[in-house]
């Protein structure tokens, strides 16, 4: 099951990559229907484990997998994950971040031509494809049955991206948050890459960068900023929309927060966490080349820099 939820994840995400690389741009923005840019693999998987157990009189075991199943399961995947997508370009002025010949860091005011790639991804509910597939009230009892949270937590054992663990850890960094903040690691660690636009060392171009990006040891746990409840929590798909594994926690009604490239998480969507709680552990998935955290704080749905929260 692993091998073959592994082999249409690269399909899934090869399309976008063609999709990207048709579509000249300065921006990548992955939107999803339902706000998780991850395949919902639970998803797919129940409806899946419904069709191929149930259908008909011929009813095949879910445990095996073979290429008839994998067939099967091909196209319940791509049924219930749509892409579309759309470009835009606009002028724009933006603060642009740069260094002086001593190093030292300099904000300017820059217009820039900006082109914004938006990959749209339509997640098709279980409960649809139950109506598309002309399910039977007892294949719906089932479906129903499989979307209970324990089993939304053993496919994402299976699949490898859920580990029970949590509990609270104390942080010392040296950084300090303001107002409901609290550092999202145990230690400060390194800064490797700030959020907005910067002017690239390699190619010299502006770029931008949603999140702040904190380089860690693989498996340093993550902690919950605030405390709040799990809206998003991806162990199944450990591209993730690029995220790879992440979690993203609602807090008071104005703030989210969004934790990626985990190694594995150990929440569940709907759960309460507190402030400090360990909710994943620090990793390399998705589109990342090596172990860091992606943090990420919305505030009324936009994205703004997390370190503005925080000071020394």
């Amino acid at each position: 099951m692993r091998q073959a939820t592994a082999e249409l994840n690269e399909e899934y995400y090869a399309r976008i990559g063609q999709i990207e690389q048709a579509n000249p741009h300065d921006v990548l923005e992955i939107e999803a229907s339902d706000g998780v840019s991850a395949i919902r693999w639970e998803d797919v998987l129940s409806v899946y484990a419904v069709k191929v157990t149930t259908d008909g009189v011929n009813g095949m075991d879910v445990v095996t997998m073979d290429e008839q199943k994998k067939e099967i399961l091909r196209g319940v995947m791509w049924d219930m994950n749509q892409i579309t997508y759309r470009s835009v370009t606009v002028k724009k002025e933006v603060e642009v971040v740069t260094e002086d010949e001593d190093g030292n860091e300099v904000v300017e005011m820059q217009e820039i031509e900006e082109t914004t790639l938006t990959i749209y991804l339509h997640h098709t509910t279980p409960e649809q494809m139950a109506a598309a597939y002309g399910f039977t009230e007892q294949q719906n009892e089932h479906l129903a049955l499989l979307r209970h949270e324990e089993y939304s937590v053993m496919w994402a054992s299976l699949l490898g991206g859920f580990t029970h663990g949590g509990g609270m850890i104390g942080s010392d960094a040296d950084w300090v948050g303001t107002g409901i903040f609290a550092w999202p690691l145990p230690q400060s660690f390194t800064i490797a890459s700030q959020f907005g636009y910067r002017t690239d060392p390699f190619t010299g171009e502006i770029s931008y960068h949603s999140g702040t990006d904190i380089a860690a040891p693989y498996g340093t746990p993550v902690l919950a900023a605030a405390g709040g409840t799990v809206t998003v929590a991806n162990a199944t798909d450990p591209w993730g929309g690029s995220y790879g594994y992440y979690v993203k926690i609602q807090h008071d009604g104005t703030f989210d927060t969004l934790y990626a490239h985990c190694s594995s998480i150990c929440v569940t969507p709907g759960q309460q966490v507190r402030q400090g709680e360990v909710i994943g552990y620090v990793g390399s998935t998705g589109n990342s080349t090596g172990n860091h955290l992606h943090f990420e704080v919305w505030e009324d749905g936009q994205r703004q820099n997390a370190m503005d929260l925080f000071k020394l």
